[in-house]
């Protein structure tokens, strides 16, 4: 499904009004780790389920579906095989973005209305515009900035941790920061910003896209070996 474009800015905006929002429904400060189920629930007015899409569906990639008429989340039950609650949660973000965002274009578009009916999400699209944007909402939901910058000062300072080096590059020990240490900032910060409900992969991700750690190497993270217990 094609769906127009929306900078980063405007989804972080629409982001940040639902955390307002909800906070403004239940009457507390919301902070990490962020309830995207509730959110779902309570202010959203929706049904989440966890369900086998796949067998439903007829497709093996599938991670979640948002129905519009019947105002339901659900999400591949499957999930729960791999025990990581930090990619639950991130697809329930996923889900909530799509809602949030693309719900009157999937209404507006194609005379077909079965196709209407669902925006189903394939791990194969995930570079698709449509994908992208419910992500990048996921990871603005549950990783605020502001939150996230009092965190990050609270682990490394106020200066950004620019890496120039990694530690398999030459086989010596360089000097530090080098890129290999990522994982391990990943995991302060979600224990001091209580991001409790986010994976290391999402939170080194989203650290990256606010500027506060910087590869200047010319090697990419290796992200299976890095997080391969998420």
């Amino acid at each position: 499904m094609r769906v127009p474009y929306i900078s980063k800015q405007a989804i972080a905006l629409k982001a940040g009004e639902v955390i307002n929002d909800f906070q403004a429904l239940v009457k507390y400060e919301v902070k990490p780790p962020i309830p995207v189920e509730e959110i779902i629930e309570r202010y959203l007015g929706l049904t989440l389920l966890y369900d086998d899409l796949e067998k439903i569906l007829g497709n093996k990639d599938i991670l979640g579906a948002t129905y519009l008429e019947s105002k339901t989340i659900c999400i591949n039950e499957r999930l729960f095989e791999n025990n990581s609650e930090g990619r639950l949660v991130f697809i329930c973000g996923h889900e909530v973005g799509h809602w949030v965002l693309h719900r009157q274009y999937v209404k507006e578009q194609g005379k077909d209305v079965s196709k209407t009916k669902v925006i189903v999400c394939r791990m194969k699209d995930a570079k698709k515009p449509i994908e992208w944007q419910a992500d990048y909402f996921a990871s603005c939901l549950l990783m605020p900035k502001k939150e996230m910058h009092a965190a990050f000062e609270k682990v490394c300072g106020s200066e950004p941790i620019i890496v120039g080096n990694s530690i398999t590059d030459e086989g010596g020990n360089p000097r530090e920061p080098y890129l290999e240490q990522w994982p391990f900032v990943a995991a302060a910060m979600c224990e001091a910003g209580g991001f409790s409900n986010v994976s290391k992969h999402a939170m080194v991700i989203r650290l990256q896209d606010i500027g506060l750690l910087v590869n200047m190497t010319s090697k990419r993270m290796d992200w299976d070996a890095l997080f391969s217990d998420e």
